[in-house]
């Protein structure tokens, strides 16, 4: 039923993606797999994305807060944060392993890498692989201000590769970039 809805919800999207030019660089991925052989493929230009961010109005970006375990973080407190993690060596930053569940954040190479995987039988196994260009761009913004636009640009010089893949024993969901404008 979840992917029934996600279809339905993305159809217009997908209508929105022939508004593109068929030849951008850079297209983002969704594929989701359901257990009952229900599959949901999206595959937008960034060009369309990025288009898309531009007409999020400007109230929103000030409603987006940032916060860890409740913890509110200024914007100058992050982009200090953020600083340190670009200027630490490359190592695994925090691990938790729990009877039921490991966690794993680490920097490598140019990239944040964050890995959850539940050991229990329904569990899921989640991977994070982000550009830390991404998030120095997504800061760029003015005070207080994420800089949507600017994120996916960089996004889109970036090399092709998975961001996100979810492994939860009955769905899967994996997100990607790529040049191509077709899932493989």
């Amino acid at each position: 039923m979840k992917i029934k809805i996600l279809s339905i919800a993305l159809a217009s999207t997908l209508a929105l993606a022939g508004l593109a030019s068929a030849t951008q660089d850079k297209w983002i991925h969704i594929k989701v797999s359901g257990h009952d052989d229900e599959e949901v493929t999206v595959n937008l230009p960034l060009a369309l994305v990025t288009a898309a961010a531009a007409l999020i109005p400007e109230d929103v970006d000030h409603e987006i807060q940032v916060s860890l375990d409740e913890v509110r973080f200024d914007w100058k407190e992050l982009r200090t944060f953020w600083q340190a993690v670009k200027d630490a060596p490359e190592a695994t930053f925090v691990t938790v392993q729990t009877r039921d569940e490991k966690i794993e954040v680490k920097k490598m190479g140019d990239f944040v890498l964050v890995n959850t995987l539940e050991h229990s039988a329904k569990g899921a196994d989640v991977n994070v692989r982000f550009p830390m260009a991404v998030v120095d761009a997504l800061l760029s913004g003015p005070e207080g201000k994420f800089d949507f636009e600017a994120a996916l640009k960089a996004l889109a010089e970036h090399d092709d590769g998975h961001l996100v893949s979810v492994h939860d024993g009955k769905d899967t969901v994996n997100i990607w970039i790529d040049d191509r404008n077709a899932a493989e």
